[in-house]
C-alpha cells in the first residue's frame, strides 16, 4: 500500500441532460416578488440561462415566458448579470425548434479589459453584447 501515491483525478459528471443552443429573445419571469425582464441567452429542452439586470435568487420558482411559450422553473444559478433555470418538465422539441427558428443566435458576451482596469483589477460582469 502507498500512502502518498498519486490517484487518477476523477472528472466531474456532466450536469446538463442535453445540449444548450445559443439565442437572443426577450424573456420575463413571472415571479410574486415581481417580474424580471431580460433576454434569454441559451437554451436547452431541461433549462435555460437569463440575462438580467436583477437576477433572483437561487431556489426561486417562476414561469419562464417568452415569445409564444413558457414554462415552470426553478432558479439553480446566479450571478451578477444572469442565472441559470432548470424546467420543471422538459421542453417539447418542437417549442425548442421554434425559438431557435425564430430567434436565432444570440449575441457574444464581451469583457473589455479596461474595465478591470478601473476597477482596481477586480472583474466586472460583461457590460454589452456584440452581435
Amino acid at each position: 500500500m502507498k500512502l502518498f501515491a498519486r490517484t487518477k483525478p476523477v472528472s466531474a459528471p456532466e450536469r446538463r441532460s442535453g445540449p444548450r443552443t445559443r439565442v437572443d429573445c426577450l424573456a420575463t419571469m413571472l415571479m410574486p416578488s415581481g417580474n424580471r425582464s431580460g433576454r434569454l441567452f441559451d437554451i436547452s429542452t431541461t433549462g435555460a440561462r437569463l440575462t438580467t439586470q436583477d437576477p433572483p435568487a437561487k431556489g426561486v420558482s417562476a414561469i419562464l415566458d417568452w415569445s409564444l411559450h413558457e414554462a415552470y422553473c426553478h432558479v439553480i444559478w446566479t450571478k451578477p448579470g444572469m442565472c441559470g433555470v432548470e424546467f420543471d418538465r422538459p421542453l417539447p422539441q418542437r417549442v425548442l425548434d421554434e425559438l431557435i427558428e425564430e430567434a436565432g443566435t444570440g449575441p457574444r458576451l464581451v469583457h473589455r479589459a479596461t474595465d478591470d482596469d478601473r476597477n482596481g483589477g477586480i472583474p466586472r460582469p460583461p457590460t454589452r453584447f456584440v452581435g
